[in-house]
């Protein structure tokens, strides 16, 4: 409700419509520099952070979380397409996805983001940055001299495969 009339507002004046098509571009240019940015810290190469769906899963990859939580979004996010082409989906259906949806969402991210600040030696509190400001605080831990310490499960990994001879 809250969103809709302030998208209503921003329609009816060109001016606030422009400035807000300039913060929300200056917002997604932001991220991207900074997830490049972050992919490069970790070892992997910044054109992976491009492509949709991949840069979730080699995102999850980096910082040691259970690919299920990608699977998870890409249900949702199926689902959701599917729900929205479907128009006889009774509302009661659509309410109880869409809450399951969100509380997914918002456990998966949060952990995400708590996972990203482990593996860039950053406290909860710039977690919660992230959570709140993710461009500002993406690209301060993207620019910030901190360096990439993989999750434990990655350096026992690597060590196996050294030891392997692989």
């Amino acid at each position: 409700m809250i969103l809709e009339s302030i998208i209503d507002e921003i329609g009816k004046s060109p001016q606030l419509f422009e400035a807000a098509l300039i913060l929300t571009l200056l917002t997604y240019d932001a991220l991207i520099v900074a997830q490049w940015k972050l992919f490069n810290k970790a070892g992997e190469k910044g054109w992976k952070s491009l492509i949709p769906f991949y840069n979730l899963f080699v995102s999850h990859h980096i910082i040691g979380m259970r690919h299920i939580w990608f699977v998870l979004d890409i249900i949702f996010w199926a689902v959701e397409i599917v729900l929205d082409l479907v128009k006889a989906t009774p509302v009661w259906v659509e309410e109880v996805f869409f809450s399951l949806a969100i509380i997914v969402t918002i456990v998966s991210e949060i952990l995400h983001i708590m996972k990203l600040c482990y593996c860039y030696t950053k406290s909860e509190l710039f977690g919660i940055g992230l959570f709140v400001i993710p461009p500002v605080f993406s690209l301060i831990l993207a620019f910030d001299k901190s360096e990439y310490n993989p999750p434990r499960a990655h350096k026992e990994r690597h060590k196996h495969h050294k030891s392997s001879g692989a």
